[in-house]
């Protein structure tokens, strides 16, 4: 099976990748740093398709998300110093789902919802 979705890159070897306010998501996103983390407010964003997908890779540096109420999230990938810190909440069962899958050797991965 091929994976026809499309993705957006962003690539940053000093330095992370930062995003707020209104945007329109593609599907996946996958940021590639060496150095650096990847920041993203998701509070004001349009969701196509309902899903967001962010691949983070990186040696050292983490995941900061920020999310409206109603997503829900799902996390995974591996950072071997580092973990993941959710914040509670379901999300919205029809809501939209973000999937968060970071990788790296520092860094980890916090997920905070907006009120």
């Amino acid at each position: 099976m091929t994976n026809t979705t499309p993705k957006s890159w962003k690539i940053s070897l000093l330095g992370g990748v930062k995003q707020r306010g209104p945007q329109r998501l593609p599907e996946h996103l996958v940021v590639v740093t060496a150095v650096g983390g990847a920041d993203l407010d998701l509070t004001g964003a349009a969701f196509s398709g309902g899903r967001f997908t962010l691949t983070k890779v990186s040696f050292a540096g983490g995941v900061k998300l920020t999310v409206p109420a109603g997503v829900r999230v799902e996390v995974g990938g591996f950072h071997l110093f580092g973990g993941h810190r959710v914040e509670q909440g379901a999300g919205a069962p029809d809501g939209p789902v973000v999937t968060v899958r970071a990788y790296g050797v520092f860094g980890g991965v916090r997920v905070g919802r907006s009120s």
